[in-house]
């Protein structure tokens, strides 16, 4: 049974019940009422005459006594009938019984009621007796039928009229949450994620229930854009260690048994690229549980050191030529040696998909700073793009991103590195005559060569 049909039902059932109570206390009240009201009639009607009877000497003036339908008899002490008056011999197979009290009660005979009154009074022969007058409650009868006839109709045209308001109300109360039924049918036969609208004046606990269902909404498509964020940035982030790999693995399939120098330099590169591989993984796995990890462990490292390297692996994994220039060798920086590698990664990659000629890494220690720049000569980006470079899944050329399987998230991921070290970074670039990216790292002095040396972690 469905929650309308059990409102509708309840609020007609509880309706039905309170005018059952309501009507039955009403009628049983008025019945009480009227029938005290006439037991007080006929018991005055019944002292006038027995005023009169003391004043009389005989008894057959109560002969003539108008009785209408009802019966009056003078009753012995021994419980006989003295005098009978009435025009219904029935009524004298009425029992009767002496009372020396006043008196006065509702008796029911051949399923008619009856009143009947006793007043004790001194007879002709100086004996009390008791004077009884009987009579029929057919008016009281009449009306208290009229009475149950009213209440009747009158409950059924209450009841009515409540069914259908049950109804209404009930349509009315679930209307949000069939709106509720039918966002969420929607949402599981489209697959998005749908919200439902609510009056900005609603306030009740069916508007908070939609106010609770919208956020839930919303937090369930936040987890699932960090899903499907997880699973970009993977692929993203996994897809360079692996090039590296395979392609010293195939260096070694050809010539690793014949040149011991090669087989020594692939091992390290697989090694290291399985290092950044499992450090990868363990940043993605923690972005899929909505904890990224933020720490970046602050060392000194030899800047020109890890941008040969990187350059030298991605010479080999690309076939492609990638010059590093110095000022000075070596230049120290404080920071996360892995994350180092990755921002190398990401800017030396980026350049080998959207350029065909050489890629130049240029570092350039000052007093103050150290600049690192990344260097092609490929399609360069439009002035008016290039704020935007480092947002996520933004693509300058998206045709061409997708020939290259570009995802708009490594620059996107460099920036949150740049950040974490506290440096700069900077974009000049030129359609069709290429970009030029210049990261500005803080200084190293000696005393913070000194302070670094053994690690310091920082949260980004």
């Amino acid at each position: 049974m469905s929650i309308s049909k059990r409102i509708t039902l309840f609020s007609t059932g509880f309706l039905f019940l309170l005018l059952v109570l309501v009507n039955g206390s009403i009628y049983f009240l008025f019945q009480q009422f009227s029938t005290n009201a006439e037991l007080e009639r006929m018991q005055a009607q019944l002292q006038t005459i027995a005023e009169s009877a003391q004043g009389s000497q005989s008894d057959l003036w109560l002969t003539s006594y108008g009785t209408g339908d009802g019966m009056l008899r003078v009753i012995r002490e021994d419980g006989s009938s003295t005098l009978t008056v009435t025009k219904e011999p029935d009524l004298r197979l009425i029992p009767a019984e002496y009372s020396n009290r006043e008196s006065g009660e509702v008796i029911s005979y051949q399923e008619q009621s009856y009143s009947l009154n006793r007043f004790p009074i001194i007879w002709v022969d100086g004996s009390i007796v008791s004077l009884e007058l009987i009579h029929p409650l057919t008016t009281l009868e009449s009306t208290l039928s009229t009475l149950r006839i009213v209440l009747m109709i009158a409950s059924v045209l209450i009841i009515i009229p409540a069914y259908f308001a049950g109804r209404a109300l009930g349509r009315i109360i679930l209307m949000p949450v069939q709106t509720l039924i039918n966002t969420m049918q929607g949402i599981r036969g489209s697959g998005s994620f749908q919200k439902i609208d609510i009056k900005p004046d609603a306030k009740d606990e069916l508007a908070q229930m939609s106010h609770t269902f919208n956020e839930m909404m919303e937090l369930l498509e936040e987890n699932y854009d960090k899903q499907q964020r997880f699973v970009s940035d993977a692929s993203h982030e996994l897809r360079t260690p692996l090039t590296v790999i395979e392609s010293y693995a195939s260096l070694l399939k050809r010539w690793g048994m014949k040149k011991p120098d090669l087989l020594e330099e692939a091992v390290d590169a697989i090694y290291d690229e399985s290092q950044r591989m499992k450090g990868l993984t363990k940043q993605m796995l923690a972005l899929a549980t909505g904890e990224p990890d933020k720490t970046v462990i602050l060392q000194q490292i030899d800047l020109v050191k890890s941008a040969e390297d990187t350059a030298k692996r991605l010479r080999q994994a690309y076939r492609r030529e990638i010059v590093v220039t110095a000022n000075e060798k070596p230049i120290y920086i404080l920071g996360d040696p892995e994350r180092i590698k990755q921002l190398l990664f990401i800017f030396v990659e980026n350049g080998l998909k959207y350029s065909d000629d050489d890629i130049r890494i240029t570092l350039d220690q000052k007093i103050n700073n150290v600049v690192l720049s990344i260097q092609d000569k490929g399609i360069g980006i439009p002035k008016d793009d290039i704020p935007n470079v480092f947002e996520r899944f933004f693509r300058v050329d998206k045709a061409r991103s997708r020939q290259t399987g570009g995802s708009g998230l490594g620059l996107s991921i460099a920036k949150a590195i740049i950040d974490a070290h506290g440096a700069k970074v900077d974009v000049q670039s030129e359609e069709g005559k290429g970009t030029t990216f210049r990261i500005s790292f803080p200084q190293v002095n000696k005393k913070q060569n000194e302070k670094q040396s053994g690690g310091e972690k920082v949260d980004e």
